[in-house]
Parts: structure tokens; sequence; C-alpha cells
């Protein structure tokens, strides 16, 4: 099957649009000084500006004139999460499973799953079979449910998957996985107590950029023999201080449970 490409016109519309929002960055503001310095008709420049307003990528003001919108700076922070995170998370990551002698995982929200962006094993004669890039149910794991806490309540169903039951722990009803989300946001962690997988509990903890979005979740793994419910919570002030020692490196500066 033939693939769809962009029509040439198409093409050229796309960078005149980035050649605007770069000249924008570099701080022309005004419409006349965006269409000379891009080379376009003042018409044209204006219909991509307007679009580029109408999207979110670029601000207007009637005195102030073009600036970057939130649509691009969110992008921004994104792409500077996406880049950074496992190199800049690895110190915090190791100390973590040094302290407590778990396996520690660094998870990312992707669509109704998370998956796992770094993993450091623990020092257990029983080590876990998960692997980086692995794909777990955000529902039913803790750095899913860490993750999920951190999103507007009105949006925690979307994760939320009708007939999963990954082990007899699994909570599949929706008005207990709404108070397990609630509950998570209330206290900064997340516990797995055998939802994923049969024998093996998590703790989780969110990691925020420096816009307060959640952008990723670490978290401690173990066999039950080794994770009891008491053990648990007193790791989880741990977990969560490597969360939030990772997230001021991205800019955050206030509370990871806000």
């Amino acid at each position: 099957m033939s693939k769809t490409r962009p029509s040439k016109g198409t093409a050229q519309t796309i960078l005149r649009a980035l050649a605007l929002l770069e000249a924008v960055a570099e701080g022309i503001y005004d419409l006349d000084g965006l269409s000379a310095h891009v080379g376009l008709s003042r018409s044209t420049a204006h219909r991509l500006l307007t679009t580029l307003v109408r999207t979110g990528y670029l601000r207007h003001a009637p005195r102030a004139g073009y600036s970057l919108g939130p649509k691009l700076i969110e992008l921004g922070f994104r792409a500077h999460a996406g880049l950074h995170l496992p190199s800049l998370a690895r110190s915090h990551l190791e100390r973590l499973s040094d302290l407590t002698h778990e396996t520690v995982h660094l998870g990312v929200l992707d669509g109704t799953e998370v998956v796992y962006i770094d993993k450091v094993p623990g020092h257990r004669g029983l080590q876990m079979a998960s692997y980086i890039g692995a794909r777990v149910p955000a529902q039913s794991t803790a750095l899913g449910k860490a993750l999920v806490s951190t999103l507007p309540r009105e949006e925690w169903l979307k994760y939320f998957v009708s007939g999963l039951r990954r082990t007899p722990h699994t909570i599949s009803d929706p008005d207990r996985f709404m108070d397990e989300i609630a509950r998570v946001a209330r206290q900064g962690y997340a516990l797995d107590l055998e939802e994923n997988e049969t024998g093996i509990r998590c703790v989780a903890a969110p990691i925020r950029d420096a816009t307060g979005r959640g952008v990723a979740a670490v978290s401690i793994s173990s066999a039950v023999i080794y994770l009891s419910e008491e053990r648990m919570e007193e790791l989880a002030p741990l977990v969560r201080e490597t969360a939030r020692q990772i997230s001021q490196q991205l800019g955050w500066t206030g509370d990871e449970t806000t």
C-alpha cells in the first residue's frame, strides 16, 4: 500500500509556518517585520500567523504583537524531558536501588499503558523479567496509578480498561479505581499489591517537570517475600523523595503531591 505524501504546496506551507515561528523566537513581533523577514506577502503571513495563534503555537496581543504560545512551550518541555530524563534520573535510580536492594523502574504513559524507559536491577536472588521498552497497563501498576493521579480528575477514567484483570487483585471496578487514584493523589505515592503480576509488589511516585505536569514515575518492585505492606509504607517516603529530586532537576519547585 502506498503512503500518502504531503503535496509540494503543503510542505511549502509548513516550512513557511516554521520560518515564522523561528522569526518570533528571534524577537520579531510585528506583522510587517515578520512578513519582510520571511519573504512573504503581508496577507500570506497574516493567514499563517492567524492559524498558528488559533492552534496555540503563537499568542497575539494588539500592542505587543506576536509571541510564542503555550502549545509550543509545552512541546518544548516535553522534548526536554524526553531527551534528558533517563540520563538525568539514572544516578537517582541507582541510589534508590542501592538503598532498598530492590529493582527500580522509570516509566512514562503512552495511551493507557506505561512504558519502561529505564531499569536498575535489584540485589536479590530473584530478579524481575521486566525490560526497557516493555509495556504494562497503567490501571494495574503503581507507575501508572502514580502518573494518572497527576492528571485532572475528569481524565482518570480514560485509563480504566473495562474487563482488564491481570490477577485476582486487579482493580476492575471503575468506582474503586477512581477512589484509588484519589488516594494516590492525596498521599503522593501509589502501591501495586500484586495487581499486575502475582507475587510482585511495587511502590511508585510521580516525577514532574517545570510546569508541574507529571512526565514520568519511579518505582521499586520486588517479590512479596521482600515487600510486605508494612515495608512498602516504610519505603514510600524514600520513593517520593527520589521522585522529588528528579523533578527538581527538571525545574519543578513545588510540592510533588500538588
